[in-house]
């Protein structure tokens, strides 16, 4: 599952960026849109038990 959690993490920092650009910006649409995916990764790493605020320190 390593792999999997990584990725996820990766792709909620990246849609975390992408809410706080929508946000910086005002534009209301892609808020909605942004916070959907973020709660919908958040979701899923919650289903599968991975933390989304860990990273794994390279060996």
């Amino acid at each position: 599952m390593g792999e999997f959690a990584a990725r996820l993490r990766q792709r909620i920092e990246d849609a975390e960026a992408a809410l706080r650009t929508a946000v910086s910006t005002r534009d209301v649409y892609a808020v909605q849109v942004e916070q959907g995916e973020l709660d919908s990764l958040l979701r899923i790493a919650a289903d599968h038990g991975v933390d989304p605020k860990i990273h794994a320190i390279a060996a």
